[in-house]
């Protein structure tokens, strides 16, 4: 047994009568690291005799344990904590991808991964749904970012460096939606979308699409809505009354934007990069309820049926307004091609460069006589081509 010096009793009793309470004495007998002089030993300052004298019990009582209490007690919390969070994101997905099965069984023969599976788990922040089979559109890729819950860790520290960082973004929950339609689905390229207030500047920013648009209110739209599309026509033509019934001013909470476009999310750096692709993307968080739920249901109804009535020509578009659109991408393809040229350039010179150097560090690897002998034929080299140039001017 371990006896603590009077001293230390004594101090342990004050501090547990000033604070009431005969936890603290406990947790100062067990944090006091340096035995007294009349008290037990620690457990290195016992011989080798002496501790083989000792039991396996007495030598346990003796060691000082609390280094691997609090290893073990934090590699708990940290199991719990993970496991805690990674279950809290399956709940999510589970529910998103359940919630959503009355629109996607009506409008596609498979909805999931497979027939029994309806979504997978990439990791614990990244899972993914699919649903294909329906006239006018190839598929539908569903893609969930959650936070990193997991992970308490790097959940905090993401969250830190976003509020310092406007190119850091805020970890959140998102699922995005990839609606390609089929090829037999034709229709005009353009770029119109529907984006709530709440983060639009941040939507611009990481999606080039959206930088080739304006921005505009509308009195057809819930005030928590705006438009960004490349011409009127595109966004009045776009906003069917079965979307304008689905939209709410309660969806700007879980609706981030819809949006209609050929072009990609990322800024190309290639010519070939600008090619027309038509896609829309549906970008949203999860919904807080029942009824929020049923509304995104009614929501990518109305998108389905959009796709139809473009794809059949139901919708069809100005060729004024399709000349504009022809206009920006000729204008974004002639960017990149200056830029290109202009690393092309770039990279000529540089190679000039090396080649000039390549061959100073060549002559001045020369002997004095063979320099010499060089220059006198460089000299006559240029006074040819200066005899030569007078004779043309003559």
């Amino acid at each position: 047994m371990i006896i603590v010096s009077s001293t230390k009793i004594s101090i342990s009793k004050d501090i547990s009568n000033n604070m009431g309470s005969n936890i603290i004495q406990q947790a100062l007998l067990l944090i006091s690291k340096t035995p007294s002089k009349e008290g037990a030993k620690g457990y290195y300052q016992y011989t080798l005799e002496e501790l083989k004298s000792f039991t396996l019990w007495e030598r346990i009582k003796i060691n000082d344990w609390r280094l691997e209490f609090i290893t073990l007690t934090f590699t708990i919390a940290f199991v719990f904590l993970f496991k805690l969070g990674d279950w809290y994101n399956v709940r999510l997905v589970s529910t998103y991808v359940k919630s959503l099965s009355e629109s996607f069984s009506k409008n596609f023969f498979l909805y999931g991964v497979s027939q029994d599976q309806l979504y997978i788990k990439d990791s614990s922040v990244n899972f993914s749904s699919y649903a294909s089979g329906r006239s006018n559109i190839a598929k539908v890729n569903i893609s969930f970012k959650l936070q990193p819950r997991h992970n308490v860790f790097i959940w905090v520290m993401e969250n830190l460096f976003a509020m310092f960082s406007e190119t850091v973004e805020p970890t959140e929950d998102r699922v995005d939606f990839a609606i390609t339609p089929s090829y037999e689905g034709d229709y005009d390229n353009f770029i119109s979308a529907i984006v709530s207030k709440l983060g639009m500047n941040s939507y611009r920013r990481y999606n080039y699409f959206l930088s080739l648009t304006k921005t505009t209110d509308s009195d057809k739209l819930p005030e928590s809505f705006v438009f960004m599309s490349e011409g009127h026509e595109f966004q009045e033509k776009t906003y069917t009354d079965k979307l304008a019934n689905a939209l709410n001013n309660e969806a700007s909470s879980y609706i981030r934007y819809i949006a209609f476009t050929d072009q990609p999310i990322e800024r190309p750096e290639k010519v070939r990069e600008c090619e027309p692709h038509r896609r829309i993307f549906i970008s949203t968080h999860f919904p807080s309820n029942k009824d929020q739920y049923e509304s995104l249901n009614n929501i990518l109804d109305a998108i389905f049926s959009l796709v139809d009535d473009l794809s059949s020509k139901k919708i069809t578009f100005k060729p004024e307004a399709l000349k504009k659109v022809v206009k920006t991408r000729e204008n974004e393809i002639s960017k990149l091609t200056k830029a290109e040229e202009e690393l092309k350039q770039e990279k000529i010179a540089e190679e000039k460069a090396k080649l000039k150097k390549q061959e100073r560090d060549r002559i001045r690897s020369l002997s004095k006589a063979e320099q010499l002998k060089l220059e006198k034929k460089e000299l006559e080299k240029k006074q040819r081509k200066t005899q030569r140039k007078q004779k043309m001017r003559a």
